[in-house]
């Protein structure tokens, strides 16, 4: 058994384990960052030159999750993520960003809605399989 660290990106670093009982297949976890456009979509590029039009490090998907940090003390500027798609080609994943706003009557928020936030680095980690 061997664990690999390649580094793909500033922000990418690849690890997999290989020799599993199924040498064609090889698991990979990807980690990776993109920060959230004018319409709160976040989306990570895990190929080989980090762009949609490269070859993709995975052949299958089998979990993401997302995440954003925030210390913003006001509960509803804190920005929220929502994992959004798995791309069935396995070349990346995209999250929303929201965070809520509405009306405040006594201290209670009452007429709440998402809006999509900007400007928000979200972090990734995928697991899947890739053919050799």
């Amino acid at each position: 058994m061997s664990i690999d660290f390649i580094t793909l990106a500033p922000t990418v670093m690849q690890v997999f384990k290989a020799g599993d009982a199924n040498p064609k297949k090889v698991k990979r976890i990807v980690y990776g960052q993109a920060t959230s456009d004018a319409n709160g979509i976040a989306t990570l590029y895990f190929t080989d030159n980090a762009l949609a039009n490269g070859n993709p490090l995975l052949s299958t998907i089998d979990y993401a999750v997302a995440s954003v940090y925030s210390t913003n003390p006001t509960i509803n500027l804190r920005p929220r993520v929502q994992m959004r798609e798995k791309n069935i080609s396995g070349k990346y994943v995209s999250a929303n960003i929201t965070n809520i706003s509405g009306v405040t009557v006594l201290g209670i928020n009452v007429l709440g809605s998402e809006n999509p936030v900007s400007g928000v680095i979200v972090d990734f980690m995928i697991l899947g399989s890739f053919d050799l």
